[in-house]
């Protein structure tokens, strides 16, 4: 049986609108939150960094410890206007605007815990809290998050998995453009002394392969774009794309095998190419033995739950935290058809995913 108290506060977080790098009415009503249990909330003054309105939030408990759990506070789209509907078993949306579980769930239950071990003198562990900015959108906010030294574990509540299941690996993904100069001319009085750079690019991509190259590794060309208009030989052309990997060591020959494809086209016309990547979030993988796995099962289990660790369909701020060197997991919090008219969660859900956290913090 959920309680009223954490259904309440999640519908109040729910209607508050916090679009990607525009949460701060969101931040401001948790740091109030904080703040009036007694506790250190701060704002880590990460917007600048992040390119948004709002720093993300962070709360260390006894000094922040080695425990980090997190939760985004945006919302891909609107959610103020939502009228949810709250039946026997869960909350939904109403069909014409999303619900906003995606994370307002995840940072309710993390404040509802909170407020429940301060409201009983809960012995607690030295914890940190987060909410960031930007989870949605680049996760800007979680990459400029600035954490005590301490922090070795993280627990992202946010994963559209049932309770009880978490993250134990996850692949990266690489971005790529290829930018491609050739020479300008007029199409029609002196075709011969341009070099088409659209004609390079597609010479360049007829020649790679693309798609799956083995179980775990994937790329694709997402966009192209060059030219000015019909009747000029196209100067320049670009070229967007992305690999993903379940390992760091698995995007690089394909990467490679794409440069080198666009150098090579560009240097047979005459031509240049400009390769770069970068991760916009890498892999991780925990092994059975990791720390943060071990941490998982036993909250999981401290809330009557079986623990289900499981590989991520996609990325998340957990793949930031591990790439800065935190051991993180996303941790299920139940949310069906998230972001979408028709999301709905089941009050079981969200009162089985903060005894998760109660149980991560308590001694």
């Amino acid at each position: 049986m959920v309680s009223r108290r954490l259904l309440d506060l999640f519908l109040e977080l729910a209607r508050i609108d916090g679009l990607p790098g525009k949460e701060e009415a969101v931040a401001k009503r948790v740091f109030a939150f904080l703040s009036g249990l007694g506790l250190p909330a701060q704002m880590d003054g990460a917007a600048a960094a992040a390119l948004s309105a709002t720093s993300n939030v962070v709360c260390r408990v006894g000094g922040g410890g080695d425990l980090l759990m997190l939760a985004h506070m945006d919302t891909l789209r609107y959610t103020s206007s939502t009228v949810p509907a709250v039946t026997a078993d869960r909350v939904s949306a109403d069909g014409k605007n999303p619900l906003g579980a995606d994370a307002r769930a995840g940072m309710a239950a993390l404040l509802y815990a909170v407020e429940r071990a301060v409201n009983t003198n809960l012995p607690l562990k030295p914890f940190t809290l987060a909410f960031t900015t930007k989870g949605r959108h680049n996760m800007a906010g979680v990459k400029h998050l600035v954490l005590p030294e301490s922090v070795r574990f993280g627990f992202v509540f946010d994963a559209p998995l049932e309770p009880g299941a978490y993250t134990v690996s996850s692949h990266g993904v690489a971005q790529f453009s290829a930018d491609v100069l050739g020479r300008s001319a007029d199409a029609a009085a002196e075709p011969e002394k341009g070099v088409c750079a659209i004609s390079i690019a597609a010479r360049a991509l007829a020649g790679l392969k693309f798609g799956r190259h083995d179980a775990e590794t994937t790329s694709n060309i997402g966009t192209i774009a060059g030219g000015s208009e019909p009747g000029t030989v196209p100067l320049a052309a670009m070229v967007r794309g992305q690999v993903r990997a379940s390992v760091a060591e698995s995007a690089g020959p394909v990467l490679d095998r794409i440069k080198a494809g666009f150098e090579a086209a560009a240097a047979a016309a005459g031509g240049a190419a400009a390769f770069k990547w970068s991760w916009e979030f890498a892999p991780y993988s925990h092994a059975g033995g990791a720390e943060v796995r071990r941490l998982a099962d036993e909250a999981i289990l401290g809330a009557g739950l079986t623990p289900s660790p499981v590989p991520a369909r996609g990325g998340s701020e957990a793949n930031v935290l591990n790439a800065r060197g935190i051991a993180a997991v996303s941790v299920g919090v139940g949310v069906k058809n998230p972001q979408s008219n028709s999301e709905y969660l089941l009050l079981d859900h969200l009162s089985r995913t903060s005894d998760i956290a109660w149980q991560l913090i308590k001694k």
